[in-house]
């Protein structure tokens, strides 16, 4: 049996398998039953209605607390997905004895069936449904042990294959990141507080948002470890992205296809840049019906039509006429009034700045610099061409830098703000996966 057969076995013949297969370890088949989902589409599913498990569980701090906390299911290797899926299918089999659910009767006659919590003199009782219901001990006639769990059985009939399928990549892997081997030690850690103190002032998301086409663009890696991988990139944010609701994400290689010029509305390049007349023409067209991009790094690189491109995206760089450096890089803020710098005055990284670029700066509005040879050289814009919006980031040599919780924040909000969007859009996916310490 080969790899892509076992990948498109349904979810109930990988249960067979794992009891016909004695030579496929539980963990391999985990990771054989995961890598197909989508981490980002599982993490909705577990915030639906569908599914509703946020409303007794909680992943990476988000969510209800009636039942066990989930996160550990991810960072360790003590749980399987045979085991998982038949809690999930079956929940009274196996019950947590802190979590094992109470039938309680007050003397006034009601009776409440949940998970009990006591806080001194006080029950809390919480259902099925994630409510909860406070009542006094002095109130209660008698409790006992409820039969099985207020899990509800039927939850892998609600959901579709691809959507159990992704749930479980989502209970069963850890949230997107980078991956750090590098020839270089990763620089330190943000705290929370950090974070929190850059996300301060977000504004309330309206109910309804409407759905964003976004694709990813990536090319062959070209450089060492840790650096310039926009494969794994396109990969690992194609994931974070799929977790914003309404957000449908796709990929392309090199450049989009004319299908995706036509129906996206952010497009995000991560590659080695390189222009045309063919691609200046679409992006042309792109621009003027109000698209927005987002450039990262390297794929500013024109090479010899960099003053073309230069007015696509404000500047541009010609790859063995720019100047660059690796190392500690101080940004120093522009436009602090601008959504996407909100909170932020100077932004610390270890990456790759780039100078001596194509383009009049006067055009873009400037957002963040590094001093290189005494001057003030540009590292983070904002440009409009018409109805259309250009964010572009020449930080993201590293890998490590995407997963630094300030850059994605600048950067997740360079793509709403290229979209148009409530440039808190992103917020919840800042701290996924992200380098954070306590």
């Amino acid at each position: 049996m080969t790899q892509r057969t076992l990948l498109q076995l349904s979810l109930n013949t990988l249960l067979i398998a794992a009891l016909t297969l004695p030579n496929l370890h539980a963990q391999e088949l985990t990771a054989k039953a995961t890598e197909a989902g989508n981490w980002g589409l599982g993490r909705r599913v577990f915030h639906s209605e569908a599914a509703g498990c946020f409303k007794c569980h909680a992943m990476d701090n988000v969510g209800a607390k009636v039942g066990p906390d989930l996160t550990r299911l991810s960072q360790s290797n003590q749980r399987d997905y045979e085991s998982v899926l038949r809690d999930i299918t079956h929940p009274s089999v196996s019950i947590d004895a802190d979590y094992v659910s109470q039938k309680v009767l007050l003397k006034s006659g009601k009776e409440f069936v949940g998970v009990v919590r006591r806080e001194d003199d006080v029950l809390v009782l919480s259902d099925a449904k994630g409510n909860s219901t406070q009542v006094m001990r002095a109130n209660v006639e008698r409790m006992e042990p409820a039969e099985g769990s207020i899990m509800p059985n039927g939850l892998v009939e609600k959901l579709s294959k691809e959507q159990l399928r992704d749930l479980m990549a989502f209970l069963l892997t850890p949230a997107p990141h980078m991956p750090l081997e590098s020839r270089l030690e990763a620089p330190p850690v943000r705290t929370r507080a950090e974070l929190a103190a850059v996300l301060a002032g977000s504004e309330p998301l309206p109910e309804s948002l409407r759905t964003l086409n976004v694709v990813l663009v990536a090319g062959k890696k070209d450089h060492g470890p840790g650096e310039h991988d926009y494969p794994a990139w396109q990969i690992q944010w194609g994931q974070l992205l799929a977790a914003a609701p309404n957000v449908n994400v796709t990929t392309a290689w090199e450049f989009p296809s004319e299908e995706q010029m036509t129906a996206s509305d952010v497009l995000i390049f991560f590659q080695k840049g390189t222009w045309n007349d063919d691609r200046a023409k679409q992006l042309d067209a792109y621009l003027a019906r109000g698209g927005g991009a987002v450039y990262i790094h390297w794929a500013v690189n024109g090479d010899e039509r960099v003053a073309d491109f230069s007015t696509r995206i404000g500047l541009a760089s010609k790859g063995g006429s720019i100047k660059y450096r690796h190392g500690p890089l101080t940004l120093d803020i522009h436009n602090t009034d601008h959504p996407i710098m909100r909170n932020i005055d100077r932004l610390q990284l270890y990456d790759e700045s780039y100078w001596l670029l194509t383009g009049d700066v006067k055009n873009v509005t400037l957002l963040g610099t590094s001093t290189e040879d005494n001057e003030a050289t540009p590292q983070l814009w904002a440009y409009e061409k018409g109805p259309g919006r250009v964010f572009v980031s020449i930080p993201g040599h590293y890998s490590w830098t995407f997963d630094d919780p300030i850059f994605r924040t600048v950067l997740l909000r360079g793509i709403a703000w290229t979209a148009k969007e409530p440039i808190d859009r992103f917020n919840d996916l800042v701290p996924l996966g992200a380098r954070l310490a306590n």
